[in-house]
């Protein structure tokens, strides 16, 4: 056996070389996207993709590593939107203020749906979470006074970019700015993620996730991690939420619509069921099928018979969506993990003295002894 084939020094420093590489890459495009936009709408896409990309981030912790399926999450988007709206609009308070506060507002929401998921399990929690879905825009209506009912609400003060900002006087100006922030504030929502993947947390979702009962032997706490995941994962998409009203603040019930539920688990499964990274992925599917490919369509006139870009796109998004499964099964970030690992390809050393119990070549008078090779002579 060769030495270059254990030193995994070497290949683990190529394997981090290359992620970190990937990571620098995607990190200069981010922040070069705006620059390169041809117009403002394109800087606002951009900015809801970041957005978006947050909202599946909660969607992986309780889902990819919790096993715990949601299909509500638009109702905590939802909440997040309204909760930043109704504090600018009525309140006064400034965008990034209102951002822990939705994110507390949506926690606690997350508590309140992940207690009765202590109970069940499968199919019956997808039905549940997607009641919770189904109820919140109709929820919304019957508090006219404090949400604006059908009508909606917008705050008509949006964020604004200070002096010192380089793009304040350019037409897309304010667009770029807020892709900025968005983008800072989801920056540091993906390290957070990632800590708590990497951590206890993660750890414990894990195991929950694999054998609940092994976990619960081994001493976690099976049911506080439950609600915990449901918890953290309705707060990252009130950040979410928060995200989306400093891109555009206007707010009404059709924007979290059972539609949007089912595309953010579809940018779930596209993005990487199990992968911090696949978020961004994710992102850029629920911006296409949530907002540019249905305006398109619309634009085009491509419908009939009455019906919109979004009834054809959500046709459309379920067969792709089956084809997916079975072609890229581990997602886009998943797979691109794999096609990683091929090409860096990192092998575990072996033991210190594994030399003394490796099988010895060995000749036609037997077993060569220490210091012999198969082409020396025994004395007669």
């Amino acid at each position: 056996m060769s030495e270059r084939r254990y030193n995994l020094d070497a290949a683990g420093s190529r394997y981090k070389a290359g992620r970190l590489g990937l990571a620098a890459v995607v990190v200069i495009v981010l922040l070069c996207l705006p620059l390169v936009a041809g117009s403002a709408s394109q800087v606002d896409s951009f900015s809801r993709i970041a957005a978006y990309a947050v909202a599946i981030l909660g969607l992986t912790l309780v889902t990819g590593y919790c096993g715990q399926i949601s299909i509500g999450h638009s109702a905590f988007v939802g909440i997040g939107a309204y909760t930043t709206v109704i504090l600018v609009s009525v309140h006064g308070w400034s965008y990034l203020a209102t951002i822990p506060v939705a994110a507390f507002f949506c926690l606690i929401a997350g508590v309140l749906v992940g207690i009765p998921a202590l109970r069940i399990s499968g199919l019956y929690l997808a039905a549940v979470t997607l009641a919770v879905a189904a109820v919140f825009p109709t929820l919304i209506d019957q508090f006219p006074h404090l949400t604006g009912g059908p009508n909606g609400m917008t705050a008509l003060n949006q964020m604004e970019a200070p002096s010192w900002f380089p793009f304040r006087d350019s037409i897309a100006g304010p667009q770029i700015f807020h892709y900025y922030v968005i983008l800072a504030v989801g920056a540091i929502m993906f390290g957070v993620a990632w800590n708590l993947a990497r951590g206890r947390f993660g750890r414990a979702l894990i195991a929950i996730r694999d054998s609940p009962y092994s976990a619960a032997s081994a001493g976690v706490k099976v049911s506080w991690y439950k609600v915990a995941a449901f918890a953290v994962s309705a707060s990252f998409a009130g950040v979410a939420g928060s995200l989306l009203m400093i891109q555009l603040p206007v707010v009404s019930d059709q924007q979290f619509e059972l539609l949007f539920a089912i595309l953010l688990v579809i940018g779930l499964i596209v993005g990487g069921r199990a992968t911090i990274p696949g978020a961004v992925a994710g992102g850029i599917v629920v911006e296409l099928l949530h907002n540019s490919i249905p305006n398109l369509i619309d634009s085009l006139h491509v419908t009939n018979n009455g019906a919109s870009g979004g009834q054809l796109v959500g046709i459309v998004s379920g067969i792709g969506l089956i084809l997916f499964a079975f072609l890229l099964p581990d997602g886009v970030a998943g797979s691109l993990e794999k096609l990683l690992r091929r090409l860096v390809r990192v092998e575990r050393p072996p033991p210190d003295g594994w030399e003394r119990y490796a099988p010895q070549p060995s000749t036609a008078d037997g077993p060569l002894a220490a210091g012999e090779t198969a082409t020396s002579t025994r004395p007669g």
